[in-house]
């Protein structure tokens, strides 16, 4: 009789941890729902972009956004049903806005780095890139080595900013807010080379012309680029990682990378 009732015990123990596991939020060790919940319930989704980092994201002189990380934004907002709202990020403030909640998602470049990895959730991979370095066009600068000595512009809190600390101590780092300000100050003179991943690079190709060249060189950094998503909500997580998976293998991902990259979507990240 005792095993019995000690039988009945453990199993309304079991029903019990079931049912909390079932009614649980997503987000680990906290109340709050699930940004997924959250979105189904009310159709809206904030996500954080950039909006003068060409071709990720800019925002044109008709106030609407577009870019390579645009396209990904409007089809995750699409796949969820919901109405999506831009709001402006930098390299320095992505992380922030998602421990703020001033985003529910950081779609603007977001390097796989470890140390990042260890503040803020970050989904499988939807691009991949490097860092290059760009200089004017008369430039005496040819190579990493002729960096010594010379004043090269890079975003806050960006990856290239890391570079110049950790490989080129000779350089002098000229850090800015936005990427915008950098190719201004590479335009103006007030630097000498300029750093960025091979995505920004493609569009100050795009829009410079000939007044610039980047150096024939291997690029720097080789990464992955993911979304970001606040710490602890694994259920958010899921989904943004089922959504890239399916992204990544259509017609539509294709294009953009093309549209936006010049290149057909990487074999690595499908």
């Amino acid at each position: 009789m005792r095993k019995g009732i000690c039988a009945v015990v453990i199993a309304l123990a079991a029903t019990a941890a079931l049912l909390a596991g079932c009614t649980s939020s997503g987000q680990a060790g906290t109340s709050q729902p699930s940004v997924l919940s959250k979105v189904l319930s009310s159709k809206k989704l904030t996500i954080g972009v950039f909006a003068d980092a060409p071709p990720y994201g800019v925002m044109n002189a008709s106030g609407d956004y577009q870019g390579f990380d645009i396209d990904k934004a409007r089809a995750l907002a699409n796949s969820l049903s919901a109405q999506v709202q831009f709001v402006s990020t930098t390299n320095a403030s992505r992380i922030p806005m998602l421990e703020t909640g001033k985003a529910d998602v950081i779609i603007a470049a977001l390097t796989n780095l470890d140390e990042r990895a260890q503040v803020v959730a970050l989904t499988r991979p939807y691009a991949s890139e490097g860092q290059l370095v760009v200089v004017p066009a008369n430039s005496p600068v040819h190579s990493y080595d002729d960096l010594a000595g010379r004043t090269v512009a890079a975003t806050r809190g960006s990856v290239p900013a890391t570079i110049l600390e950790s490989e080129f101590p000779q350089a002098k780092p000229s850090l800015f807010e936005s990427v915008a300000d950098s190719i201004q100050a590479l335009r103006s003179g007030k630097v000498d080379a300029l750093m960025e991943s091979t995505a920004v690079v493609a569009g100050i190709r795009s829009s410079e012309g000939g007044a610039v060249r980047v150096l024939e060189a291997p690029p720097l950094a080789p990464s992955f680029v993911s979304f970001g998503v606040k710490m602890g909500d694994q259920l958010w997580l899921n989904y943004l990682n089922n959504f890239i998976l399916n992204y990544n293998i259509s017609k539509a991902a294709n294009e953009s990378y093309r549209k936006w990259l010049g290149v057909d979507i990487p074999e690595l990240i499908k």
